[in-house]
């Protein structure tokens, strides 16, 4: 047949019958063609056990003063992952035990094979060997993906013991390693203790959670808000063996929904608000004004939108007023009050009592100054 598989075999057994024997059953055998090499000691063997050469190892359980199983054991343990079949002068069931334990793919007995068993043997060991190939190729890539998930990716068992846990989970919660986490978050399934019934509650319902939301605290006392979608895996018995999890750091997004739903409440009483309201930049130009401050003084947006404050203030209080500006910026104060003359677009002075506020930005920096001017009168 032409399309044969061809099977390089490497045979390690002190008597110098065996591969003559061997020879002679692989010749019999119609379903592949082998290439058969021979060594006779256990050095010899690692030998080429080592080079990684073969798809099949025959190794004899007796080598002199070695053991064969020795050999396989530390043949695996070097890393070659190919069959290896065992050749004993006698089947015990301890010595099958050992063998398999040592990772020997299977054993014939001396004297009792022919081609027949010797080809099943052979087959079976390679298709065992390339299934357990595959699942280690797929084990691989799970636990790559796992590893290098830039989302935070935990196991559990049902009860909150930590079973795993990927490096962004242990980075997002601010901790040196994996096992600092299971005393810390695991048990409570990292949402907040306060959040822990309500969670399990939930998965217990559904099987499933998805976009919960809690706050977590890290060992340096800053706090992270965290989103937290977790399935509960059961067993046949129908009782949850497991919990696996992704918690996924919202604080930004948080941040920005609050600051969103901040700045339309301001928006509201800003543009609906009987008070004047100035918005000033850090250099003290109008940035805006609204409804009630162009009533109050007459001008139009347009004409006062990048001017000095200043500029609109009575003379005698301008320094004053910039110098005020100053010291909200450098963080001298937060917060100033005072009385001032300004004046109207037609050249009226007007007295106001005003209040002015520093604005700092979601990263604690200075952004804007909003003055409130609370009364306004005719000077």
């Amino acid at each position: 047949m032409a399309d044969k598989p061809r099977i390089r075999v490497l045979l390690i057994d002190d008597d110098p019958a065996a591969f003559v024997l061997t020879r002679a059953i692989m010749d019999h055998i119609p379903s592949a063609d082998f290439d058969l090499e021979h060594v006779s000691t256990a050095g010899e063997g690692t030998e080429v056990m080592g080079r990684r050469e073969h798809d099949v190892y025959l190794v004899d359980y007796l080598l002199g003063d070695h053991s064969g199983i020795e050999l396989v054991r530390e043949a695996r343990a070097a890393g070659n992952r190919a069959p290896m079949i065992l050749l004993t002068g006698k089947g015990k069931y301890e010595v099958d035990v050992e063998a398999m334990t040592a990772g020997v793919s299977d054993y014939l007995e001396k004297g009792k094979v022919g081609p027949e068993v010797m080809e099943r043997s052979i087959r079976y060991s390679l298709e065992r060997a390339r299934s357990e190939a595959q699942l280690r190729d797929s084990e691989e890539r799970h636990r790559s993906m796992f590893d290098h998930l830039p989302i935070g990716l935990y196991r559990t068992s049902a009860e909150g013991e930590l079973r795993d846990a990927n490096p962004a989970l242990v980075q997002l919660l601010g901790h040196p390693d994996r096992d600092t986490l299971e005393s810390e978050y695991a048990r409570n399934f990292f949402v907040n203790p306060s959040h822990r019934q309500a969670f399990l509650d939930r998965l217990d319902q559904f099987g499933t959670v998805r976009g919960f939301e809690s706050e977590l605290t890290r060992p340096d006392g800053g706090v992270v808000r965290v989103r937290t979608a977790a399935r509960s895996h059961r067993g046949t018995d129908g009782l949850s063996a497991y919990v696996e999890g992704a918690v996924e750091d919202v604080s930004e997004e948080v941040e920005a929904r609050d600051l969103h739903g901040r700045a339309a409440r301001f928006d509201w009483v800003f543009e609906g608000s009987g008070l004047a309201i100035v918005i000033l930049d850090l250099q003290g130009a109008v940035r805006n004004a609204n409804p009630a401050f162009l009533r109050s003084f007459g001008y139009r947006l347009q004409a006062i939108r990048g001017r000095a404050m200043a500029a609109l203030a009575d003379a005698a209080d301008r320094d004053a007023l910039n110098r005020e500006v100053r010291m909200l910026v450098s963080g001298a104060h937060e917060v100033s009050e005072m009385e001032r003359r300004l004046v109207a677009e037609d050249g009226a002075l007007l007295w106001a009592k005003t209040r002015m506020g520093l604005v700092r930005n979601a990263k604690g920096t200075p952004d804007h100054i909003v003055i409130l001017f609370e009364d306004v009168a005719e000077g």
